[in-house]
């Protein structure tokens, strides 16, 4: 008996290949009212139809017969953070990812456990006298050293996150976190931004994470965000006595050591008192007059996920897989396999565990 064709995973392989439904139509002579009608779940998808998509797509017909849900934009188990007017092919792109990810991720992580992991807890604004507080608390509660985090992806895929970078071939949205209980938390990276903003993105994510899970989107929640990023990556205590003097060089100087940007040490050193608005908006003048608001001097490699490396390199070697095999317990083409997931070896774990964050373990993509 012919499995039935989930909707939602037709639409899904639609956006990953970046196509309308117009697109679709005209490629795959199907009328658009019949892609519509399949898409909606009005009708059934004729057999014939969905040899012709599964070619069209490119995914094997298994991946139109998935169980479970797809989750777009507006949904709260999803969170960007991205500039306004985000065309929306590209927008729907890269959260058709997120979903690939999430579900692709929780096939992977079923054959290994990892132990004595971090957890990332559920603390709400409300509860903590300021945001700030919510950063000190996830820190401790982790465990980690003072002063600059020096492995931020290490911490998040210590917490159990799968982290994904890639080009998002646009500027205009920066992160994607995605995070549907049982399934690990999805975050996905923008590969083309500095690292310093990677960086400061990452730890976005994770105050959305840790701040506004399963809760509807409010007014304040990016700058929430922002704050629980900022205070994260350069705690006050460690901070505020090395921020002076708050100069370019001074900035570029410590941009080094916090592994962030100069306009974020600036932001950071204004909002604790360390200098006035005046003088926070005379150094963003500095900024933009040396072009230093598009891109910095002195850039920093990025720090390279290894989590979904592990896992990949499990099934291969303590469970015989061959790619072909991967792809298809993950249900795409193989090509897509060594597009979408990293397939090069990597360092084998003396066990299945995957322990503390090492703070030297920053390995270069470039």
């Amino acid at each position: 008996m012919r499995e039935t064709v989930n909707p939602e995973w037709l639409t899904l392989a639609r956006e990953l290949r970046g196509m309308t439904q117009l697109e679709l139509s005209k490629q795959s002579r199907i009328t658009q009212s019949k892609i519509s009608r399949y898409e909606g779940g009005i009708t059934d998808v004729d057999a014939n139809d969905l040899t012709t998509l599964s070619h069209v797509l490119e995914f094997p017909a298994a991946f139109f017969c998935q169980t479970g849900h797809v989750y777009g934009a507006e949904s709260t188990e999803i969170f960007n953070r991205r500039r306004k007017r985000v065309p929306a092919r590209d927008l729907k792109r890269i959260h058709a990812f997120a979903n690939l990810y999430r579900v692709g991720g929780a096939r992977l992580s079923y054959a290994f456990e990892q132990v004595d992991k971090a957890e990332i807890p559920i603390m709400r604004p409300g509860d903590f006298e300021n945001v700030s507080d919510i950063a000190e608390a996830v820190r401790s509660l982790w465990n980690m050293p003072n002063g600059p985090v020096q492995n931020l992806v290490a911490w998040l895929e210590y917490a159990s996150c799968l982290v994904h970078s890639f080009d998002f071939e646009i500027d205009k949205i920066d992160e994607v976190v995605h995070w549907v209980s049982p399934d690990p938390a999805v975050v996905l990276v923008n590969s083309s931004a500095p690292a310093d903003r990677t960086r400061f993105s990452l730890a976005h994510a994770l105050g959305h994470l840790v701040m506004h899970r399963d809760i509807a989107p409010y007014p304040e929640i990016e700058k929430e965000a922002d704050e629980f990023a900022a205070a994260f990556l350069m705690p006050e205590r460690d901070i505020l006595g090395s921020l002076a003097p708050v100069t370019i060089q001074h900035m570029l100087e410590m941009k080094q050591v916090w592994r962030v940007s100069m306009a974020t040490l600036i932001r950071r050193a204004r909002d604790l008192g360390v200098v006035t608005q005046r003088r926070y908006s005379s150094l963003f003048q500095q900024l933009s007059r040396l072009g230093y608001r598009k891109r910095e001097p002195r850039p920093f490699l990025h720090e390279s996920p290894r989590l979904v490396k592990l896992l990949v390199d499990r099934h291969r070697s303590h469970l015989g897989f061959s790619n072909q095999e991967l792809a298809e317990m993950l249900m795409i083409r193989t090509e897509d396999f060594h597009s979408w997931y990293a397939t090069p070896k990597v360092i084998a774990l003396q066990s299945d565990v995957v322990g503390d964050p090492d703070p030297d373990a920053d390995s270069a993509t470039g």
